[in-house]
């Protein structure tokens, strides 16, 4: 008894005991909202939260950090496998909000393609995995064409919607009593709905056939008191076990609905550079207010429940901000009226190969690991995440995927030393609306930048490769393909290298369906 004693008592003991030096990992995934949107980087509408996030011991804010993807799906799939979305068959987005009605025909990944989720599994040590919000990656429905759940793909817990979903009063059209509630803000009624409107939440439900079950009560004014009050009680129900959570907020993709509160506060200039701001700007300005409050709110939960310090949390958004500005992807000051989200001095919006499709606000925090605050030019993706967690969790992919691509690396010596910056990588960015073919498509390495094609782009000429400096023109406006045709013609044999290595990997690693 003497010997066994002990042994016992440590099998008994909770994982917050055992576990403590695990660290958890947070990826906070806000929606088309611009580099130039939060308060530390000139942004109208005050961000209070952000600001001392950026700011605060233990963080880096990432001047150069950039989405995978130039919308939503592509990059919601960068940030799990760490791949070039194209690689995954995620090559545009879906429109299905209500799985009753519709049926996602995507197939992300139907190969099972090695996730974040995947690789906390893979470390053990009791971690759990939770997805929270929007999904946009597939059907959750087991019996669909193409099931593609975050269940599906590693997660252990879901509370999460299918694509995009109003930020206010968000499932008030579900149920016939529950629509006089409905808040549409500038809208002034039901938007972005395919085929109804119904945008509802969604979790796993082993007793249902279809393996979930839906949310039947109303959501509430403000769609971020749900996500953050979710996640909150989720990691209450952790006992101490580490975790990776993904927190994808609705905000502020269309329809961004801000609480009649909220719109008031930034009128009266509380929240709000003073101005005299149309609807739309409003409902954003607000919108952002609220993302600011989750972020404030999900800080004290960590604190709470004692993962504030452990917790290598990154937060980011999916792309630049709604409303392209043709001919030549930049806007006039009537253009913020009806699409008020900003990129700053950036050229390009969401989905744009332009830099403004792509540069977005970027933190990383972990008090534990990242000794002092820092601002950095290091450039930095979402791809990166994955490779960043499995470096730290010492883990592998499956042997049958060790060969296969992955564009991200691993930036823990940046964490531990950002003063040394990331070292120069091949980056791709690719957009379509239909097949895989023939995308615009950019290619970065170092400062240097090609261009073919733009959305927003329509000047003549447009269809033609470019080259730009990032250095000493952010604003892509100097083509230097003709000065530096050295450069050019390496650039442009370093995509095609790459865009070959997609095309292996649509056809070999994956597997794309109709391709």
């Amino acid at each position: 008894m003497v010997v066994v004693f002990p042994v016992l008592l440590l099998a008994l003991l909770p994982c917050f005991a055992l576990c403590a030096d695990q660290p958890s990992f947070l990826f906070i995934l806000a929606d088309d909202i611009g580099w130039g949107d939060f308060g530390y980087n000139t942004g109208i509408a005050n961000t209070p939260n952000l600001d001392k996030l950026a700011a605060s011991d233990g963080a880096i804010r990432l001047n150069d950090f950039h989405s995978g993807g130039t919308v939503c799906s592509p990059t919601r799939a960068s940030v799990l496998t760490g791949r070039t979305p194209f690689r995954d068959c995620v090559f545009y987005v879906y429109d299905c909000s209500d799985p009753t009605e519709c049926e996602p025909n995507f197939p992300f990944a139907p190969n099972r393609t090695f996730t974040v989720a995947d690789a906390v599994a893979a470390a053990g040590k009791n971690y759990q995995s939770g997805h929270f919000g929007k999904w946009h990656l597939g059907s959750f429905y087991k019996n669909s064409k193409y099931w593609s759940s975050p269940i599906k793909h590693g997660f252990t817990f879901m509370n999460s919607t299918l694509e995009v979903a109003p930020t206010a009063t968000t499932n008030c059209n579900c149920k016939e009593e529950w629509k006089s509630s409905c808040i549409y803000g500038h809208d002034k009624g039901p938007t972005h709905c395919n085929p109804g409107c119904c945008f509802n939440y969604w979790w796993k439900d082993d007793s249902n056939p279809q393996g979930v079950t839906n949310l039947t009560n109303p959501v509430g004014q403000d769609d971020t008191d749900y996500i953050t009050d979710a996640f909150s009680r989720y990691l209450q129900s952790l006992n101490g076990d580490p975790f990776f959570v993904q927190l994808s907020m609705h905000n502020c993709h269309i329809p961004y609905i801000g609480t009649q509160a909220a719109r008031q506060a930034c009128a009266n200039g509380q929240t709000c550079k003073p101005g005299n701001y149309s609807d739309a700007e409003l409902d954003f300005y607000a919108c952002l207010n609220e993302l600011d409050g989750s972020v404030g709110r999900v800080l004290e939960t960590l604190e709470t429940y004692n993962y504030r310090d452990n917790t290598m949390m990154w937060l980011t958004t999916d792309n630049g901000p709604e409303g392209n500005c043709p001919p030549l992807g930049r806007c006039d000051a009537s253009h913020y009226l009806t699409y008020p989200g900003r990129s700053g001095v950036l050229r390009g919006r969401k989905r744009d190969i332009w830099e403004g499709g792509h540069r977005v606000p970027g933190i990383i925090s972990w008090p534990a690991r990242i000794k002092g605050n820092h601002e950095s030019n290091a450039t930095v993706i979402t791809h990166d995440f994955l490779p960043t967690v499995m470096d730290i969790l010492q883990v592998e992919r499956p042997a049958a995927q060790r060969d296969w691509a992955l564009d991200g690396t691993s930036i823990l010596s940046f964490l531990d030393n950002p003063a040394q910056g990331v070292p120069a990588r091949g980056l791709g960015w690719l957009f379509t609306t239909t097949r895989p073919e023939n995308p615009t498509r950019g290619f970065r390495y170092g400062p240097w930048k090609l261009v073919n094609g733009s959305t927003s782009c329509k000047e003549k000429g447009c269809e033609q490769p470019r080259l730009f400096n990032l250095d000493t023109d952010l604003t892509e406006s100097v083509d230097l393909s003709e000065k530096e045709p050295e450069i050019f013609k390496a650039i442009q044999a370093n995509f095609t290298t790459w865009w070959n290595s997609v095309w292996h990997s649509i056809r070999a690693e994956s597997n794309c369906p109709n391709v």
